[in-house]
């Protein structure tokens, strides 16, 4: 038998009494729980039993604290009525395990009680934090306005799209947890406890946590090292193979120093570069999309980006779909969808001539 067991302890609080089902039926298979660390993206520690007259006894945490460095008054008149503190867990349950030669009795045993009680310690704080969070979010929302479409970014990075399921994920998790609190709180007596439930519950908990460690840490980490920006072309051969227009293609003189960036996520890939000389200027960006529903989030993206200051019209050059911008400077500016293809042209040239436009089809490796 091995001589240790780990498992993910992140039981909500309305299921303290599926979380000490699943210790006593882990105790009974011969695994008793020695250590519950109080952050829950670290597992419980089990030893095999030690002996056989265990029981426990989970309860709403009193706070979070160390056992083993101080007990409070309240644990000190829990462990004179023959239970003792394990540890509490981050999603707020204290788990209790009977002392040597010791049958106490439970620690709560009036569910009016447990309820206020519960109402109190648990369901108030987080209907106080989903209200600041909703107040936030539609804060947020007529401040930079309600947005349809997705971030260009966050389509071609798979670094930020990860991010965004996260915190989905995560979003969706607490107003579950909202309404998990609530529905318990309401019910007239409490429900029989439903293990499996609960342990589904607890490993969404688990993965909650984990995920808000991979956004506070981890992700800025990446980013910081994955993070595509522009940089000088090192191998123009390389970049002379992409589909993309360059001012050679159009008999001018090539730029010394373009700038080049690529980046690519499961949903569509983006090759960025630019060029400029003399003062000539052509900046490009081309996104290869999986899918025709990403580009047409990214053709409405990249129209709304640019639409305060530089509104395009639409066009007949051809494509799939086209919208040009030009205004008394001389700026042009061409976007472009056919297919699953998006490519967005500004600078100084204009290139919705004829000519120009049959090079665009052969350069860029686009098809009718």
């Amino acid at each position: 038998m091995k001589k240790v067991k780990y498992a993910f302890f992140a039981f909500q609080p309305s299921d303290c009494e599926a979380a000490q089902l699943w210790l006593t039926r882990l105790y009974d298979q011969g695994w008793e729980l020695e250590h519950l660390p109080s952050f829950a993206f670290l597992p419980a520690k089990f030893i095999p039993r030690t002996r056989d007259d265990i029981k426990y006894c989970v309860d709403l945490s009193h706070g979070v604290r160390d056992p083993s460095f101080a007990s409070d008054d309240f644990d000190q008149l829990v462990r004179e009525s023959g239970w003792a503190l394990v540890g509490t867990s981050r999603s707020g349950l204290d788990v209790y395990k009977s002392l040597p030669g010791r049958d106490p009795i439970p620690i709560q045993t009036d569910p009016a009680l447990f309820k206020k009680a519960f109402f109190r310690r648990e369901l108030l704080p987080i209907l106080i934090g989903g209200l600041i969070l909703a107040l936030f979010m539609a804060l947020l929302g007529s401040t930079l306005g309600l947005r349809t479409t997705l971030p260009t970014r966050l389509l071609t990075s798979n670094w930020e799209l990860l991010n965004a399921v996260a915190l989905l994920y995560m979003l969706a998790f607490f107003f579950f947890t909202v309404g998990w609190g609530l529905r318990f709180w309401l019910r007239s007596s409490p429900p029989a406890p439903n293990l499996r439930l609960a342990c589904f519950k607890s490993f969404c908990g688990t993965l909650f946590y984990l995920l808000w460690i991979f956004c506070l840490i981890l992700l800025p980490l990446s980013r910081a090292v994955t993070d595509g920006q522009l940089a000088p072309v090192q191998d123009p051969q390389a970049v002379a193979e992409l589909p993309l227009l360059r001012l050679e293609d159009l008999d001018l003189p090539a730029a010394p120093l373009p700038w080049f960036c690529q980046q690519s996520s499961v949903l569509a890939s983006e090759l960025e570069f630019e060029e400029a000389i003399d003062g000539i200027s052509l900046i490009q960006t081309r996104w290869d999309c999986r899918f025709g529903w990403v580009a047409e989030q990214i053709v409405a993206g990249t129209l709304a980006s640019y639409e305060r200051y530089m509104p395009y019209t639409p066009a007949d050059l051809g494509f799939d779909q086209a919208w040009t911008y030009t205004d008394d400077s001389g700026f042009h500016s061409l976007l472009l969808r056919q297919g699953n293809t998006v490519v967005h042209l500004h600078g100084s040239l204009d290139l919705t001539t004829p000519d120009r436009l049959d090079l665009l089809w052969d350069t860029l490796e686009l098809t009718a």
